[in-house]
């Protein structure tokens, strides 16, 4: 599953559970792989997870380990001065590269409704378009408020991850 890190300037960090493997029902090996922008892998690493006592630890060797602070299915993360936002398997269109107006696919799907029309005033969070994901409807939302300055899909149009859907221009 792709987890995406985006901070307060919104750079952007991609982590992919490539494989996990349970050993016991106390120990799990999960191997992960993180992404640069230009969709090359960076990193590779393998962590093992143990609960004991009902507090979990994690090592990178099997050996050396640190226990972990509880946390159930976060939404922000923080790491040494940094925090993050934690989106898994998808991240808003909103904050893609094709800035806070552009609404771009972040997974290959099928254009199910389309709920704007260019010249409509639209606001931050509002559900712009439906997309059809993994056999999920994904609602994809305005990044900020404006007016829909242009629309470059139509319901049923089937897409490839990266496409430009839908342009909002900034209210002033």
């Amino acid at each position: 599953m792709r987890t995406y890190l985006i901070d307060n300037d919104k750079n952007e960090f991609i982590v992919d559970l490539t494989h996990s493997r349970i050993h016991s029902s106390e120990l799990v090996e999960y191997h992960f792989r993180t992404i640069g922008k230009d969709n090359k892998e960076l990193d590779r690493q393998i962590v093992y997870v143990r609960k004991l006592a009902d507090q979990y630890f994690a090592s990178n060797d099997n050996v050396h380990w640190r226990k972990l602070a509880r946390q159930d299915s976060p939404t922000i993360m923080l790491n040494c001065d940094k925090v993050f936002k934690l989106y898994r398997g998808y991240k808003p269109s909103s904050l893609s590269q094709g800035g806070d107006g552009g609404l771009i696919t972040q997974m290959p799907g099928k254009v199910v409704k389309i709920s704007a029309a260019v010249g409509d005033k639209v606001k931050k969070g509002q559900t712009l378009l439906i997309l059809e994901a993994m056999k999920m409807e994904n609602e994809i939302k305005c990044g900020i408020d404006g007016t829909v300055k242009a629309i470059h899909v139509k319901a049923g149009d089937t897409l490839e991850q990266g496409v430009l859907m839908m342009e909002v221009e900034a209210a002033e």
